[in-house]
């Protein structure tokens, strides 16, 4: 979400911290609603801050955009004795695969991305996606994308990258222990 609002020009990530560039409303409801969150502290809010609280809610805010937007549908399981699931499924499988498929294609190919999709496969590295995104992909691709990260990445994407990664880690370091 943070990603979105920098690209959307609203937010600026330096120095490990999110500084608001401007509250005009975006048009979506939930990046409206990120925003104005992230506008409501006053003054600029470490990095980790914010993924740390918007991660709480993350998941259920942006799959109810996309259940709104008819991207997906809410699927309830119910079994015995355990309390009932809601799995979000693809409307169009095709469609809800090609942003995995276009960039592993593109890293496979040696082919430069377009500016989302930089910050997509950046993203996509922070969550540790990439494994299963280029699954089987040459050595050159995994190389292309830590070049992508590291070197030739839009600065402030590059930073909320390395902070996403981090944040990812920790989650996972307390979730073993």
């Amino acid at each position: 979400m943070l990603a979105e609002l920098l690209y959307l020009q609203k937010i600026v990530v330096q120095a490990g911290r999110v500084y608001v560039v401007t509250t005009s409303a975006p048009g979506d409801a939930l990046a409206h609603r990120v925003l104005a969150e992230v506008a409501a502290e006053r003054g600029a809010v470490a990095v980790g801050t914010w993924l740390t609280v918007l991660g709480q809610d993350s998941y259920e805010q942006v799959a109810e955009r996309l259940e709104r937007n008819g991207r997906v549908r809410a699927q309830v399981s119910r079994r015995r004795l355990v309390m009932a699931q809601t799995r979000y499924v693809p409307t169009d499988v095709n469609e809800a695969g090609w942003p995995a498929a276009r960039l592993s294609l593109a890293l496979r190919q040696r082919r430069r991305l377009a500016a989302q999709d930089e910050a997509l496969a950046a993203l996509m590295w922070a969550t540790g996606l990439d494994r299963y995104v280029l699954d089987g992909a040459p050595a050159h691709a995994y190389t292309q994308l830590r070049a992508l990260v590291s070197h030739h990445l839009w600065p402030p994407m590059a930073e909320l990258a390395q902070h996403t990664h981090a944040a990812v880690g920790k989650a996972v370091a307390a979730h073993r222990s």
